[in-house]
């Protein structure tokens, strides 16, 4: 885990100077229009003594742009300055709110958040804006990660005679990753012990893993579901279970579902 000195934002005007917008599936970034970067000029390239090096502010947009983030998310630029309209319902979504921004405070000495709660609470919507931030001012390597897709990924491991090992590696090689929607779908033994290598890898790394989940703990406090179905636990297996608790910052959403408070206004 890198641990760059935060940039404050106070005095950083990357974001001011950056244009964010979507293509097909994909969030992307590039400079606003007539902006020249006073590193490189424009071309990306920084020539000095010691040579030539690619321009750091380029890097944090290459990051970016293959970080995977999906197009509708492209407004969740930073929690404090521009969160893409975020609303305050419930308690519980204001704690998750203010966790992260101490977590991006503090980073990378805080836990990362699993954020747990209905459909329609802000959850992908705080994820997408915690790695952004990590991305421009702490110049992480970030991954987004929706769990469905992370599943197809290991079926095709299967399918075309893949890696294992280096397709865990690759997802590793990453500062901080999103698992959006985690336990959404059924999962087979083996798709189990992938995912097991994938959070044990990360682990035993140290590596910075942010959860999202629609399902239930078993033992959760303020989020609870009765059908087992509903419940985490039975989806990933208990060691999964057990080391998120070790890695996580549990935080258990409550509210109404935004999106159809939305469509109602």
């Amino acid at each position: 885990m890198k641990t760059n000195n935060k940039i404050e934002y106070n005095d950083y005007k990357l974001l001011k100077n950056l244009e964010f917008y979507s293509v097909s599936d994909f969030s992307r970034v590039r400079s606003r229009e007539g902006f020249s970067c006073e590193e490189c000029g424009g071309n990306g390239v920084v020539y000095s003594e010691g040579g030539v090096s690619f321009c750091s502010r380029k890097k944090k947009i290459d990051v970016y742009n293959f970080s995977r983030i999906p197009a509708r998310y492209s407004k969740c630029k930073n929690l404090k300055l521009d969160n893409g309209g975020w609303e305050i319902r419930d308690r519980s979504i204001q704690n998750a709110l203010e966790y992260s921004i101490k977590y991006l405070e503090n980073f990378p000495k805080f836990l990362p958040p699993f954020f747990v709660g209905l459909p329609g609470l802000g959850k992908t919507h705080l994820s997408v804006s915690i790695i952004t931030e990590l991305i421009f001012a702490y110049n992480q390597k970030c991954i987004f990660k929706q769990f469905r897709d992370l599943l197809s990924d290991i079926k095709d491991i299967y399918v075309k005679g893949l890696s294992e090992k280096e397709y865990v590696e690759t997802l590793c090689s990453y500062d901080v990753m999103i698992i959006d929607d985690l336990g959404a779908t059924r999962m087979s033994e083996w798709e189990i012990s992938v995912l097991d290598n994938i959070i044990a890898k990360r682990y035993n790394s140290k590596k910075h893993t942010i959860f999202n989940s629609n399902l239930a703990f078993l033992n959760g406090k303020n989020f609870k579901a009765t059908d087992s179905n509903q419940i985490l636990d039975y989806k990933i297996g208990k060691r999964n279970i057990s080391r998120i608790y070790e890695m996580s910052k549990i935080l258990e959403l409550n509210g109404e579902d935004y999106r159809m408070l939305s469509s109602k206004s």
